[in-house]
């Protein structure tokens, strides 16, 4: 059975926006940082080979940002006596990244700096073709970067890491994973005929993988600007996860949840992932099944305000959720 820290990196490492190939993967070298000023703390170099270093790519202007300081700076005290260094970089514009930390200086417990011309978000986001905020890198004491996804898979990979429980070589795979799947989702998203018999063959290739069946579905299900989404396919995954798993997951509820209010059942879809909150038990799991849950939640409450009707009821606190952005159901977590 898998580890829950690793069932959670694999639902997270699924979301991803799919943005063409992939120059970089994990394992390779960190790239240098290129920054142009220093706002919080002393410059730092990611290769120093005596430091974790989380990169997080932000910005003041994104609410998802902005909701992540509070955990962020949590994550440093956690993690500070284990040579953790969490580092902020906006490409924004200089004055606005000042005046930002300027207003909230007391809540960042962490480094924040101003990249240069986009150079190390270039080096880093645009390497691994991300484009959504935030977003974190991980690179080790051996100058490698070891994972990246969304701010609420930090914890656990972090926890692994700092333990030496962490396993690149899976983390590889899952990575190679998500990347056949980023093909699919491109080649559906133009319509390339060539997707179907693609899509058919990583279904085939996850028969005996509940994790990976559920990551499939969920990346298919939350593919909103794809207007070509094989929901069916989605279905079909979930339903041989369902039959391998002897029992019902947080990831397999939540993402059956998905499915359901992508396909128009929005009621039971919201049922489903609110069952999936209670069998959640780490926080990050609640993170992000939250996220997910008040995304739904926000979308159905505008579609029944246009018919005048009432708001739905909510168990998922709002200020730890991006009211704005794409990452889960595609907001940007």
């Amino acid at each position: 059975m898998m580890h829950k820290h690793a069932i959670l990196l694999v639902a997270l490492m699924g979301c991803v926006a799919p943005v063409s190939s992939f120059a970089a993967k994990v394992g390779d070298p960190a790239a240098p940082l290129a920054i142009k000023l220093w706002i919080k703390d002393s410059p730092v170099d990611v290769r120093d080979g005596k430091h974790i270093y989380v990169l997080e790519f932000w910005a003041a202007a994104n609410p998802a940002s902005r909701a992540s300081i509070f955990n962020l700076s949590k994550l440093q005290k956690k993690y500070e006596d284990k040579d953790v260094i969490v580092l902020g970089i906006s490409d924004e514009p200089t004055n606005t990244v000042l005046n930002y930390v300027k207003m909230v200086d007391n809540q960042i417990q962490y480094s924040i700096a101003v990249d240069d011309e986009d150079k190390t978000t270039s080096s880093y986001m645009g390497a691994y073709g991300q484009n959504r905020f935030p977003y974190a890198f991980i690179v080790g004491k051996d100058g490698k970067v070891l994972w990246h996804g969304p701010l609420a898979g930090l914890d656990p990979a972090l926890d692994e890491i700092t333990a030496g429980r962490f396993d690149l070589q899976k983390i590889m795979k899952l990575d190679a994973a998500r990347a056949e799947v980023d093909e699919y989702l491109t080649l559906a998203r133009a319509g390339n005929p060539k997707a179907g018999e693609l899509g058919r063959k990583l279904l085939a290739a996850r028969t005996n993988d509940v994790a990976q069946l559920c990551s499939f579905a969920f990346r298919i299900a939350t593919d909103r600007q794809n207007t070509n989404r094989d929901l069916a396919l989605a279905g079909e995954a979930l339903d041989r996860a369902e039959k391998l798993a002897p029992a019902k997951t947080t990831q397999m509820v939540l993402t059956r949840g998905v499915v359901l209010f992508e396909s128009g059942k929005q009621a039971e879809g919201l049922a489903l992932a609110r069952q999936a909150l209670d069998l959640a038990k780490s926080e990050s799991e609640k993170a992000f099944v939250n996220t997910n849950l008040r995304v739904m939640e926000k979308r159905k409450n505008a579609e029944e305000k246009k018919g005048d009707q009432g708001p739905i009821k909510t168990n998922a606190p709002l200020e730890k959720v991006s009211t704005s952005s794409n990452a889960m159901i595609h907001p940007n977590p």
